[in-house]
């Protein structure tokens, strides 16, 4: 009973410390890489805030996790770029990405590589699954530090 009570107990560490244990509020949702992802009003549409020198990938990560479990949208669809990397109109002051489940026309060819993600082409998109496969990243840098 010890060794399962031993278990239980670095389970449930492993968990707070991944952020998974406590619930989060839906209004300024923090996914794993404690991004800020604010919905917008009166739209399915959300945007996620650059912070804490977040990339593409983690950013691409939070949209998904948001999408997931705050919306519950099937991993299978896709996020939309509804609005590239730019001044916010949610958050004072911050530059964030709005995503959108909805198809969004894009707004031109895409600046980036073929081979690389973007922040800033309207209307670019990855399915939620996709996104999610960045969120690995966080834990092989938890498990790399060890």
């Amino acid at each position: 009973m010890t060794h399962f009570r031993q278990s239980a107990l670095l389970l449930l560490l492993v968990l707070f410390c991944l952020g998974l244990v406590l619930p989060q509020p839906a209004q300024a949702y923090r996914p794993q890489f404690d991004l800020t992802v604010i919905q917008a009003p009166d739209s399915s549409a959300f945007e996620v805030v650059e912070e804490h020198g977040a990339g593409p990938r983690q950013i691409w990560c939070a949209a998904a996790e948001h999408a997931r479990d705050v919306l519950r949208i099937p991993t299978a669809q896709r996020l939309y770029i509804a609005r590239g990397l730019a001044p916010s109109d949610l958050a004072d002051g911050r530059k964030t990405v709005r995503f959108s489940p909805a198809p969004v026309a894009a707004e031109g060819p895409r600046r980036d590589g073929q081979y690389t993600i973007t922040l800033r082409d309207v209307g670019a998109s990855l399915s939620i699954g996709h996104a999610l496969s960045y969120c690995d990243d966080r834990i092989e840098d938890l498990f790399h530090r060890f």
